[in-house]
């Protein structure tokens, strides 16, 4: 215990035969400087605003599967629901988008709408196959039900 106080001892005092060197003043913050750094932050943040407006009026970045994602078409069935045909690969999904979640209601194997347009089969002749058959369904398990 005795050797730990005096390597203690002469490991602080080391200050204590220093040269009495003093710290120079800081100088104070002027108004210009102050400004300056304000006037640099707010044309950053501007920077940054406008590539992000650009990017948002542009569509942005494609991420992601190269691109091979994409929504084809949607239709709005309430307020704040939609229904969405998105293109995945080869296949084309149909989802229900509302603010409780994202639902996927079918997958077609062939196209229903094409790049080059609209197929025999129209999106909204699809989307009203794919409604009754859900109501259909929902009949006959009600009724099996009872």
């Amino acid at each position: 215990m005795n050797n730990s106080f005096i390597f203690f001892s002469l490991f602080f005092s080391s200050s204590v035969f220093a040269e009495d060197k003093k710290m120079p003043l800081m100088e104070p913050v002027s108004i210009g400087s102050m400004m300056q750094v304000f006037v640099s932050l707010a044309a950053v943040l501007l920077i940054f605003g406008g590539i992000v407006y650009v990017l948002k009026r542009l569509g942005g970045i494609r991420t992601g599967q190269g691109g091979k994602m994409h929504v084809l078409d949607g239709v709005s069935v309430g307020s704040r629901d939609r229904v969405l045909l998105i293109q995945v690969g080869e296949k084309q999904v149909l989802v229900g988008v509302s603010p409780s979640g994202i639902s996927p209601i079918s997958v077609f194997d062939e196209p229903v709408i094409s790049g080059q347009g609209i197929s025999d089969n129209s999106f909204s002749g699809q989307l009203q196959k794919q409604i009754k058959s859900r109501l259909n369904k929902d009949v006959q398990t009600k009724k099996k039900e009872s």
